[in-house]
C-alpha cells in the first residue's frame, strides 16, 4: 500500500469539486430549486462519491491521478465503509486535513 502525498490529494479534491459543482450548477439551473440549492449540492456530492467509489473504487479525480480507495490492509472497501467515508465528507474534516 502506497501513501498518497498531499499534492495528489489536493488534485483529487479540486477535480472532484469541479465535477460536483458542474453537476450542481446544471441540476439547479434545470430544476430551478433555488431555495434548496445547498441541499441539492450535498445530495449530489454524496451520490457522486458513493456511486463512483462503490462501482469503480475511484472518483474522476482519482482516475486522473491514478489513485484508488483501499482499506488499511490494501483490500477494496465494503459498501458500508464507502458509505461511512462518504457521509464523513459532509463534515469538512477532509478539507481541514
Amino acid at each position: 500500500m502506497k501513501h498518497i502525498d498531499k499534492g495528489t490529494r489536493l488534485a483529487n479534491y479540486l477535480i472532484n469539486l469541479i465535477v460536483i459543482y458542474s453537476l450542481w450548477f446544471v441540476v439547479v439551473l434545470m430544476s430551478q430549486f433555488y431555495n434548496a440549492e445547498y441541499l441539492i449540492f450535498y445530495i449530489i456530492m454524496f451520490l457522486y462519491y458513493l456511486i463512483f467509489e462503490t462501482i469503480t473504487g475511484q472518483t474522476l479525480g482519482k482516475m486522473v491521478t491514478k489513485t484508488k480507495v483501499i482499506t488499511k490492509d490494501g483490500t477494496r472497501p465494503t459498501f458500508v465503509n464507502i458509505r461511512i467515508r462518504t457521509l464523513s465528507r459532509i463534515i469538512p474534516f477532509d478539507a481541514l486535513s
